[in-house]
C-alpha cells in the first residue's frame, strides 16, 4: 500500500497512494477534491465541525468510522467518550485513527491500538491527523505501537512561535521510513 502526507489536495504530486491522510484541521473541500480524483484511495484526515473535531477514514465514498476528539484543546471542544469507533477492516487492511492529542487519552487510545493489534489483518496502521507544537521523540518509541505502521500528518502552521512536529511514517518497530525536513508531502510504501 502505498501512503501519502498531504497538508492540502494539491500536495498530491501523482495519484496512485492508496492511502492518503491530511492533518488536524482539514479543510472538508480539500478531501472531496482528492476523494473525487482518487475515488479508490482510503482518505483519513480531521476536520473541524461546530468546535469539535471529527475523524474522517472515507473509504468507498463513505465514512468508516463515526468518532470526534475526546480532548479538548482550547481550539476545539473534546467529547470525552473514549468509546468511539476509530478502527477500520477491509480485505486484509485494518486501519486506525487517533485524533492529535487523543493519541495520549489512554482509554481510547488503548481501545484503538487493541482493537488494531488484534486485528487479523496483514497489514496494520494507525493514521494520527494532528496539529502539534512539538515532537513525539521517535527515538523512545512507545512499545504500545509494535506490529503497525504509524502515520503521523501534522498541520504546517507553528503555535505562539514553537515549532511544530514534523509529519512522519514510521514502520512496525518504530523505525523512521519517511520524515519531513519542512512542510513537503512525504510517501511511502507499507508492505
Amino acid at each position: 500500500m502505498r501512503v501519502a502526507c498531504v497538508i492540502k489536495a494539491n500536495d498530491l504530486s501523482s495519484p496512485g497512494a492508496q492511502l492518503i491522510v491530511f492533518p488536524e484541521g482539514v479543510c472538508r473541500e480539500e478531501i472531496d477534491v482528492v476523494q473525487a480524483s482518487q475515488p479508490d484511495s482510503v482518505i483519513v484526515g480531521a476536520v473541524v465541525e461546530n468546535r469539535r473535531c471529527r475523524a474522517v477514514l472515507l473509504h468507498r465514498g463513505l465514512n468508516q468510522i463515526n468518532y470526534q476528539k475526546a480532548r479538548s484543546d482550547g481550539r476545539t471542544i473534546g467529547t470525552e467518550d473514549a468509546q468511539q469507533n476509530a478502527v477500520y477492516e477491509f480485505g486484509t487492511i485494518c486501519i486506525g485513527v487517533l485524533i492529535c492529542m487523543d493519541i495520549d487519552h489512554v482509554e481510547l487510545s488503548l481501545r484503538a491500538i487493541s482493537a488494531i493489534q488484534s486485528s487479523p489483518a496483514k497489514l496494520k496502521v494507525l493514521c494520527i491527523p494532528a496539529d502539534m507544537s512539538s515532537d513525539w521523540d521517535i527515538l523512545h518509541w512507545p512499545k504500545r505501537f509494535e506490529g503497525m505502521y504509524v502515520v503521523l500528518c501534522n498541520h504546517t502552521k507553528t503555535h505562539q512561535g514553537v515549532s511544530r512536529c514534523q509529519s512522519f511514517i514510521a514502520d512496525t518497530n518504530g523505525r523512521l521510513i519517511r520524515q519531513q525536513v519542512q512542510d513537503e508531502p512525504i510517501y511511502a510504501a507499507l508492505r
